[in-house]
């Protein structure tokens, strides 16, 4: 089952006329580019209004929205009227996908994608208009059920980190609950009490000083519940962190910068229309952030909220525990029947310059201090140098100076059993000497016969 990293990185356009698109398949795991293409994406006049369509009658369904109070929302609108646009919408964007333009850009890609693989599919753009399309309505990912998407803006970069930084072995989460009219955010803190490894801090209903703690400390993780919005075309973000204020999250820009230095690694905002969120945090170079990307029902966002984490915590990764957690939601049927949509809101906002951690990566590995280690050392070194050990130790060195005698002993003999001169032809004076019949001498040498002469033949005579 291998990784795999598709971006589509799509330049500035109109759905009138088109988007110029370049696409790269990458091993997820090694970064080895496997496919890199251009062209344009085609005019799709007709796709951009199918979405608004869907929008404005979701919005409108009578649910109890983390988007604020209810009370004058339009709830004459039918759930199969949100269903019929969510069917055109889906025809629309297959249309426009399945184009002959973009198919020849795509037949470089599928030799090297597998049914099993794990696909992340990022769009890259800094139109809003493209991060608010549900992509994964596109039928191609049928063929690649393992696929989830995330969005993300041009011009990534690793976020600047400060030096040594070192993950605690807890991880850490700071999680604001705003404003709580209308839903239900005690129920967001008893899932994020029930992690494991876990160590939360709660702000409930704070005024703007009291975020401070955000920026004063280190944290791996902030979650937002309560109501937010978004404005200026989704491109920014507001939270509603209590009854009487409501903050842009651009003023937070210094605080999450400073929390981004000291390790915070993702966010996840539980609330409603969240789009301008992601939007505003990707320019911070925030590695993740999860949103919404409109109005969610308030069962919804916790249901997500609890399998995603259940499921992130276990050891899946970011992006197929997001996908777990969706995939649940849409088998709880109760949910689409209310809002039909829901289940596809929560989205991944990717810093595509970070790869997404574990959560294992979030925790400090246990390790034993050199230190610690080299006392306990030397305590039990102390302990053992006395009595039996001090004989051991003397035994061994006994042993050791005998192997090094017979070495030495057995390097000295080849040394003096040497020849002291060469052969001699047509003498038979030493061993080694040749015969008149061009043989060695061998035993029929003078040296080798008793009562003979002594010649000296080898080193070892002169010693002798």
């Amino acid at each position: 089952m291998a990784k795999k990293l598709i971006i589509f990185k799509i330049g500035e356009g109109t759905f009138e006329s088109g988007f110029p698109l370049s696409i790269r398949l990458s091993q997820d795991d090694t970064k080895e580019l496997l496919v890199e293409t251009e062209g344009r994406l085609p005019p799709a006049p007709n796709l951009y209004k199918s979405y608004t369509n869907w929008q404005c009658s979701y919005r409108n369904l009578s649910v109890s929205l983390r988007l604020g109070s209810t009370e004058n929302q339009v709830t004459n609108v039918a759930v199969s009227q949100c269903q019929e646009y969510i069917d055109t919408l889906q025809i629309n964007i297959n249309q426009w996908l399945e184009d002959s333009q973009v198919q020849c850009l795509l037949l470089d890609l599928f030799p090297h994608l597998h049914q099993q693989d794990l696909i992340r599919f990022v769009i890259q753009t800094a139109d809003v208009r493209l991060w608010q399309l549900p992509w994964h309505l596109w039928s191609v990912w049928h063929r690649y059920p393992q696929t989830e998407i995330a969005l993300s803006k041009p011009n990534c970069q690793k976020p600047n980190r400060k030096e040594n930084l070192d993950f605690p072995p807890k991880v850490k989460i700071l999680a604001i609950l705003g404003d709580r009219r209308s839903i239900d955010v005690e129920r967001d803190r008893r899932i994020l009490n029930s992690l494991p490894n876990a160590e939360v801090v709660f702000l409930d209903q704070p005024n703007l000083t009291e975020l401070t703690p955000l920026w004063e400390q280190s944290w791996q993780i902030f979650f937002f519940a309560g109501h937010s919005s978004s404005k200026d075309n989704s491109k920014c973000g507001l939270l509603q962190i209590n009854p009487y204020e409501t903050i842009d999250i651009q003023r937070l820009k210094n605080t999450l910068g400073k929390a981004i230095h000291n390790g915070l690694e993702l966010a996840i905002f539980n609330s409603c229309d969240g789009l301008g969120l992601g939007f505003t945090l990707a320019d911070l170079q925030l590695p993740q952030t999860i949103i919404m990307r409109e109005a969610v029902p308030d069962e919804v966002a916790q249901e997500f909220l609890k399998y995603f984490l259940k499921a992130y915590a276990q050891g899946e990764t970011l992006y197929q525990a997001v996908k777990d957690a969706k995939a649940k939601i849409q088998d709880l049927y109760h949910l689409e029947e209310q809002a039909p949509g829901s289940s596809w809101l929560p989205v991944i906002c990717q810093n595509l310059a970070v790869d997404p951690p574990l959560w294992s990566n979030l925790i400090k590995k246990k390790q034993i201090s050199f230190n610690s280690s080299f006392s306990s050392s030397n305590k039990v070194l102390k302990s053992i140098i006395n009595g039996k050990t001090l004989l051991i130790g003397i035994t061994a060195i006994i042993i050791l100076m005998a192997l090094v005698t017979t070495g030495l002993i057995f390097i000295k003999k080849p040394l003096l059993a040497r020849p002291i001169r060469n052969p001699q032809k047509g003498t038979c004076e030493c061993p080694y000497d040749i015969d008149a019949l061009g043989r060695e001498c061998g035993n029929k040498s003078a040296y080798s016969r008793p009562g003979g002469t002594n010649p000296v033949c080898f080193f070892s005579d002169k010693i002798n």
